[in-house]
């Protein structure tokens, strides 16, 4: 089982963060981060788990979730409460993408892709490494 992230990463992570809003530089998704896929606003079932995902009447899972503090979206609620329940997260459920949930998406990148890889936006590679949520309890889709 993962340990949770080190007060110190995420103290760390949280002072670069702190810097980069301080400093000025842009919070929006640098290029690589968003890539060509829409941001995500509902859910998808996948074998009982709910899993972010883009669009109506058939949600796609190609989606991206990035820093946004200010609109709550039912994607993140769902991507929040898999964090909490099968990541040892203690995160609101208030669908807001802010620091925390940032945090922790980046933490899950640290543990399952690498540093280099981890970018605190929740996108198709993330969904793949994480786990999800549902009836049945955590599991990968």
């Amino acid at each position: 089982m993962r340990s949770r992230p080190t007060t110190a990463r995420l103290a760390a992570t949280a002072g670069a963060l702190a810097t980069a809003v301080l400093s000025g530089m842009a919070l929006a998704p640098s290029a690589a981060a968003a890539g060509a896929y829409p941001t995500c606003n509902t859910y998808k079932n996948v074998s009982g788990h709910k899993v972010p995902a883009y669009g109506q009447p058939t949600p796609i899972l190609n989606c991206n979730l990035v820093l946004n503090p200010s609109k709550s979206n039912e994607a993140v609620k769902v991507l929040q409460t898999s964090l909490n329940n099968c990541h040892n997260f203690n995160l609101a459920v208030d669908g807001y993408y802010g620091r925390e949930t940032f945090l922790a998406v980046e933490s899950i990148q640290v543990t399952y892709l690498g540093e280099a890889d981890a970018d605190g936006y929740y996108g198709p590679q993330t969904r793949e490494v994480m786990k999800h949520w549902g009836i049945s309890g955590c599991s990968r889709i």
